[in-house]
């Protein structure tokens, strides 16, 4: 691992960690970052209303620790609060998603509120979002493919479609769901377009491109 510290984060802030990880890293089932941008790292069990079975599953290490233990944590760099991230040991990739609410409802409502209050642009931060499955992928291998929006979609009903240069022109995609806020957390320059009204597609030809009103 690069002596230069990875992620945003306190190296010295406290994650919650599955007790298990310690001795068997490579039961690693996935990652939360809450909204106070603080990390569970859990072999896949969740947590539970029963404290004690809490105690007996999780402990508290330093993020620093934590990395050291799981350095594939490092590409987590640019994971936006709010969002999950599983992971396949067989690709070694990170798979992201969008955490919908928590244990607290009310939080959860507070926050929502928060968040809508805050935003900016077309839509509602917590609108979901179709994005093509590979800008959902965080590889951690040594070959990194080119991770960028090359298409913009506001369909007549106004959702959203993301499409990432991994995917060739005219050919059909899988896409994922992810909230509208996170695809602009992970890829800010599509802010500049999220202005679309209905109907209206955006596209460039290069990640370094300006975007170009290509229909609506």
């Amino acid at each position: 691992m690069s002596t230069a510290w990875p992620l945003r984060q306190d190296p010295e802030a406290p994650v919650i960690i599955a007790l298990a990880l310690v001795n068997d890293p490579d039961a690693l089932g996935f990652v939360v970052l809450d909204d106070e941008d603080d990390f569970f790292i859990s072999d896949g069990t969740e947590l539970s209303d029963d404290v004690v079975v809490n105690r007996e599953s999780f402990g508290k290490m330093s993020l620093r620790e934590a990395v050291e233990l799981l350095p594939q944590l490092g590409a987590l760099a640019g994971l936006p609060t709010g969002m999950a991230a599983d992971w396949d040991p067989e690709r070694r990739t990170w798979l992201l998603s969008s955490v919908t609410g928590s244990d607290d409802e009310d939080e959860d409502i507070r926050l929502l509120a928060q968040r809508r209050a805050a935003w900016e642009f077309e839509g509602s931060p917590d609108d979901e979002a179709q994005i093509s499955s590979g800008l959902t992928e965080i590889p951690t291998g040594p070959q990194q493919p080119l991770r960028a929006v090359r298409q913009v979609v506001r369909e007549p009903d106004g959702t959203w479609l993301f499409v990432g240069f991994e995917v060739p022109e005219a050919e059909d995609f899988e896409v994922e769901g992810l909230e509208l806020e996170h695809v602009a957390n992970l890829y800010p320059d599509v802010r500049t377009v999220l202005k679309a009204a209905p109907g209206q597609v955006y596209d460039r030809a290069t990640p370094d491109a300006e975007w170009e009103l290509v229909e609506g």
